[in-house]
């Protein structure tokens, strides 16, 4: 392995437990943020830009989503489906006005809607993850910045039906914890599945296999090492996040994969041994949503 992809990968795993451990030792779940691990793919792991962003944008928009995700979840009167799908619409709508596809930004507000954060401790939290990972960018740098390719109207429509239709139709089952089927991580994996310029859509099994590897990994350590052994949580993600990443070079980065294998630090107990399976048939759904809807409305160009 070249001293530069060792350098890379070194700092995402060093980056992920830093995250982890602040959390356990101020006792501030909001300070795990996972799409900080698919961010650190796209920004820190791969050589070549994927995201056409510059460094002062990064924690500018992030913290931006994260505010509004966390305002609707603390003022918006509504059913969880709605405040979900506000979150999206309006994070979707932001990046195509400032034209940036870092779809990850989404995740920024969902997560409080998903999760019932709400605490302005966690915005706060996602601005200085987001500094420190545009920092990060300008030391391992990146070649080249890719062509922006924008999202129609009736494409974010129906993107939204899709992002929804999961929670709908799980709205009246007796487990509450069947909401983890839309995880924001799964969310972004239909964006990027319902773009006909994503080399994604090439390998649909192979990205699942992923979603499911990094549920089942980050589900197991957790489990086993935190609450069975009463280790620190971010022992779990030490020993994840380096497993994940031997995956990622044998079959190369998929970012929200990553973000996936973070989630089980922030889910209640009970929905634990349940999310692999979840992890399975929502990723299922929403790369089988993106790759039908990216058919039925080709991509709009800029």
């Amino acid at each position: 392995m070249p001293s530069s992809s060792i350098k890379r990968n070194l700092s995402v795993a060093l980056f992920l437990t830093l995250m982890v451990v602040v959390a356990d030792v101020s006792g501030q779940s909001e300070v795990i943020f996972p799409e900080a691990a698919a961010l650190c793919v796209g920004l820190w792991l791969m050589p070549k830009a994927v995201w056409n962003i510059r460094g002062w944008q990064i924690p500018l928009y992030l913290t931006v989503a994260a505010s509004i995700g966390l305002a609707l979840n603390r003022w918006l009167p509504a059913c969880l489906e709605i405040r979900f799908a506000f979150a999206f619409v309006l994070v979707m709508g932001l990046l195509r006005l400032v034209r940036c596809n870092m779809y990850p930004t989404v995740s920024a507000a969902m997560l409080p809607v998903l999760v019932g954060t709400t605490s302005w401790l966690y915005p706060a939290c996602v601005l200085v993850i987001s500094v420190l990972l545009a920092l990060g960018r300008g030391w391992l740098r990146q070649d080249e910045r890719p062509e922006y390719h924008p999202f129609g109207g009736g494409q974010l429509a129906l993107l939204t039906v899709a992002v929804c239709l999961p929670l709908v139709v799980t709205h009246c089952a007796p487990i509450p914890t069947i909401r983890f089927l839309a995880v924001p991580p799964l969310v972004v994996t239909m964006i990027e599945f319902s773009n006909r310029h994503s080399g994604f859509r090439e390998r649909p099994w192979t990205i699942w296999a992923l979603i499911v590897a990094a549920a089942g990994l980050g589900t197991l350590t957790c489990l086993l090492l935190h609450h069975r052994w009463g280790l620190p949580l971010a022992l779990g993600t030490f020993v994840t996040v380096p497993l994940m990443l031997l995956l990622f070079r044998r079959f190369k980065p998929f970012a929200p994969a990553l973000a996936i294998a973070i989630v089980p630090a922030l889910l209640p107990c009970e929905a634990l041994p349940w999310f692999p399976l979840l992890a399975a048939l929502g990723g299922g759904w929403f790369i089988l949503a993106g790759m039908v809807l990216a058919k039925w409305m080709p991509y709009k160009e800029a």
